[in-house]
């Protein structure tokens, strides 16, 4: 049987992990949305939602970050929930082009959904 993981266990780990790098300061803030180019580059939060709706969090976490493309994952979850995967496939289909994402090329080779 498995070993059964405690919020304070959650909580632990979440402290562990902002200490481990809360001092990593490489990289730019992407400057192709104005938004992100502006958030103050040391900024840094970690949070964690329980089942029970519980947050956990370290850092800046009441910074309201701008989340973008990270934003795709749970959306994708929250409409395969309400739909089926093979029902969110067939209407937004999954097609890698090999461009970038704001690619008007792109859009324009898709033969069917964008």
């Amino acid at each position: 049987m498995g070993q059964k993981i405690t919020k304070q266990d959650v909580r632990d780990a979440v402290q562990h992990a902002f200490e481990q790098t809360k001092a990593v300061s490489g990289g730019k803030n992407a400057d192709y949305i104005p938004y992100l180019a502006n958030v103050p580059s040391d900024l840094f939060g970690i949070a964690v939602c329980l089942p029970d709706g519980e947050i956990i969090a370290a850092g800046d976490t009441e910074y309201k970050f701008g989340i973008e493309s990270v934003s795709k994952v749970p959306t994708a979850i929250l409409a395969m929930n309400q739909y089926s995967a093979e029902e969110v496939l067939a209407k937004i289909g999954a097609d890698a082009t090999g461009l970038p994402f704001n690619s008007i090329m792109a859009i324009l080779l898709e033969k069917d959904h964008p």
